[in-house]
């Protein structure tokens, strides 16, 4: 498989099921499942309060665990998938929480999430390393990797936070959450949800120092260092490092955010991965509509070239923008639809944009995006969900249905499908043939996925 194909494949990965908790992949492979259920019959059913303690108290102590499988079918891309038309992953997630406040003035919160995964697509050329971006501290432990198997456990949150008059100050590995829009988020660039993404509970943690300064009751500053390498981290695998950052892979940023006549603004400019940002924002109602607005530019600073034999800079300067309206009717249906306008989007080079976006540096291959999404109230328990997002630029598609079922107040099931739709890759004349794509969401593959959650 050449490099083109392997980039292709990574960028589906990042989208869908990669080792991220949230998103993974339908078909079973036997073994697996006896391990994934011999641990979810360790779990105890309890009510939805802690395991342990008070996290309101000196400590408490919860946890969650997801049993995900899924399928990627590659047979409406030959040109990028061969000779595999489809592969199948199962994972497990064992997620362990610490949180509490010793002191009025003090508090705390650790998880550390152990998975357990059986992946037909590990190994493949093109894999690349989870995306750790602002993460500088090394917080995983790799405790097996045999090739389709897998097994690690990860820090994924570890803060302390110290409020005093002056507001709170967070220190340590912690999620950071600073767009208001649905689907895309261009003042949030710290580890941002994928627009289809579905489960979205718990968010990475970045490794951080954060200042929140309150200026009224409505108003505030924050200030925040956030810590990153320059990647790739760890190129040589034999170079593993506990700790690397870079202030070209770190972020400084001042953030101030009000409420004027019923509308939330924010604004924010420093640095972020490899260049600079201004960006702004506001969220408000008009009549019964919610409106949303963002809009972020971006100045790069020279640094990393994309490999041979793609030409220019893995980074550009660009403007991001979005957008967007939703409401929630009284009847359950609810649906949010968005506008998206990529400046970094390249759709007469996909192969280039395909690769940045391997590497998180683009939100899409497109230009010009929409979003829209449904959902309603089936039943007392069962809620159904449609999402459609559609590329202007080349005229291609993804369509999600998914179906949410509430088991009880602590688990859920939830099964989806993703279609992709648009012109599909072929294969360059020649001596050596190329993959070429034609279509960003007509490069990806179909998929399908189940996941059940349990909190306790």
């Amino acid at each position: 498989m050449n490099d083109e194909c392997g980039m292709m494949k990574e960028k589906y990965k990042r989208h869908t099921y990669g080792r991220r908790p949230g998103h993974s992949p339908f078909i079973i492979h036997h073994s697996s499942l006896i391990i994934y259920f011999l641990l979810l019959l360790l779990i105890p059913a309890s009510p939805a309060r802690a395991l342990y303690g008070n996290t309101d108290g000196p400590i408490g102590l919860d946890g969650s665990f997801r049993l995900i499988a899924a399928a990627a079918d590659y047979s409406l891309l030959p040109a990028f998938y061969r000779p595999a038309d489809a592969d199948e992953v199962v994972q497990g997630l064992l997620r362990l929480t610490a949180s509490g406040r010793p002191r009025p003035w003090l508090g705390y919160e650790v998880h550390a999430v152990q998975s357990l995964e059986k992946n037909t697509a590990a190994g493949r050329p093109g894999a690349v390393r989870a995306d750790t971006r602002y993460q500088a501290l090394d917080g995983t432990w790799d405790q097996d990797d045999r090739g389709e198997f897998t097994a690690g456990l990860t820090l994924d949150r570890a803060l302390a936070k110290f409020s005093c008059g002056l507001g709170d100050l967070t220190l340590g590995r912690q999620p950071i959450t600073l767009g208001k829009a649905y689907f895309w988020n261009p003042l949030d660039v710290y580890h941002p949800f994928n627009p289809e993404q579905l489960d979205r509970d718990y968010k990475p943690g970045v490794d951080a120092v954060r200042w929140d300064i309150p200026l009224g009751p409505f108003s505030g500053l924050n200030l925040l260092y956030v810590f990153g390498p320059t990647l790739p981290r760890n190129p040589d695998p034999g170079q593993d490092r506990f700790f690397e950052t870079s202030w070209y892979g770190s972020s400084l940023l001042v953030r101030g955010f009000a409420t004027v006549r019923g509308w939330d603004l924010a604004a924010q400019a420093g640095k972020v991965y490899g260049g600079y940002q201004l960006g702004v924002g506001t969220v408000g109602e008009v009549g019964p509509i919610e409106v949303r607005l963002e809009a972020a530019r971006f100045w790069y600073e020279a640094g990393e070239r994309l490999p041979f034999p793609l030409k220019g800079d893995l980074l550009e300067s660009h403007v991001e923008a979005v957008a967007g309206i939703g409401h929630r009717f009284e009847s359950s249906l609810t649906f949010e639809f968005e506008y998206l306008f990529n400046g970094a989007g390249d759709p007469e080079d996909l192969a280039a944009s395909f690769y940045r976006l391997s590497r998180g540096a683009i939100l899409h291959a497109g230009r010009h995006l929409a979003g829209f999404m449904v959902s309603y109230e089936l039943l007392p328990i069962v809620t159904g969900q449609v999402v459609w997002i559609y590329s202007f630029s080349d005229r291609s598609s993804l369509v999600q249905p998914s179906l949410k079922v509430s088991l009880s107040n602590e688990a859920e099931l939830l099964l989806s499908a993703t279609f992709a739709l648009g012109d599909r890759p072929t294969l360059t004349s020649g001596f050596f043939p190329m993959p070429e794509p034609r279509s960003e969401f007509g490069s990806q593959p179909n998929a399908y996925l189940a996941e059940f959650k349990i909190y306790f």
